[in-house]
């Protein structure tokens, strides 16, 4: 049985949909038309709707652990399904691939999962595996590693993304602009990946583009 607290929850919702009736009914009614996809860890600390402020329909989302978009290639289609919905079909106009602080996904790259156990985990995390391979590769610092691992890996899933023909014809096209952000779970602070200085930025100081 779910908790109090969820029931109390729904609850309330009810209460807000009565009184806002008109939107849940054009919602409806209408369908959706959001113009933003959200790819975003599963995290449960890192809500994208709090974050952003975002109502009902604004945006698309798309969690799973460590915010992974496996390769067009790959065959891991649920995910991709979500990619060429969104771009495809709703017509979004940005993509966001958010990343955060103390991510648990990039943290298990440097552990041993036992396959016994935790097969899925351990199969899903080889996308992100490149990032990690990338960061000791260039000669971090050891304590620098892991913070580095999991904005590296924004990029290498933005990277992923873009082996969606879809994506990659919004992106000539001039209609879909792809974003990659950090969620500091510390300060609930954004940065934002800048192409062409090749640095995370304060989001209030970032120019549309990413990756």
């Amino acid at each position: 049985m779910p908790t109090k607290k969820l029931i109390d929850g729904y609850r309330r919702f009810r209460e807000k949909y009565r009184s806002d009736h008109a939107v849940f009914d054009r919602l409806a009614e209408e369908g959706q038309d959001p113009k933003v996809l959200w790819i975003g860890c599963s995290d449960s600390r890192v809500v994208p709707e709090l974050i952003t402020g975002a109502d009902p329909g604004e945006l698309f989302d798309v969690r799973n652990i460590a915010n992974i978009v496996p390769p067009a290639s790959s065959g891991a289609c649920a995910t991709g399904a979500a990619v060429e919905y969104a771009v495809i079909h709703l017509s979004v106009h940005h993509i966001v691939v958010c990343g955060h602080t103390e991510c648990g996904g990039i943290a298990a790259l440097a552990a041993d999962l036992e396959p016994e156990k935790q097969p899925h985990i351990r199969s899903w995390l080889e996308f992100a595996r490149p990032a990690r391979e990338q960061v000791l590769a260039s000669g971090t610092a050891e304590e620098d590693i892991y913070p580095e691992t999991i904005k590296a890996n924004v990029l290498q899933q933005i990277a992923n993304l873009r082996s969606y023909p879809c994506v990659a014809d919004g992106e000539r096209e001039g209609t879909l602009t792809i974003h990659g952000w950090l969620y500091d779970l510390h300060t609930g602070t954004i940065q934002a990946y800048d192409r062409e200085s090749e640095r995370w930025e304060p989001i209030a100081r970032h120019t549309p583009g990413a990756g």
